[in-house]
């Protein structure tokens, strides 16, 4: 199993999420389904991020894959509580 690894901006936002969500989609599309995304530098994500991580999470999860999100600062991991995204991923 080969993983892909990305590590993402300080804020996923309006700004930066469509990159995020481009990169995850290439990602995918190239046949790769084993993903570990870095949040150590994140210290803000807005609706639009979290809405990129759950379509490439289905995704994943259509094709037998895995996304695993790491170093997550605990007000991001507030957040996906907060929305109830924290159930939805692998956090470690």
């Amino acid at each position: 199993m080969v993983e892909k690894y990305i590590r993402t901006a300080v804020r996923i936002d309006a700004n930066t999420a469509p990159k995020l969500d481009a990169e995850l989609k290439e990602i995918l599309d190239s046949g790769n389904n084993h993903i570990v995304i870095d949040m150590e530098d994140t210290v803000y994500i807005s609706s639009i991020g979290l809405r990129a991580f759950a379509a490439a999470q289905k995704r994943i999860r259509n094709s037998k894959g895995s996304m695993v999100i790491k170093n997550v600062k605990p007000k991001i991991m507030e957040i996906f509580e907060v929305t109830g995204f924290a159930g939805l991923f692998t956090i470690e």
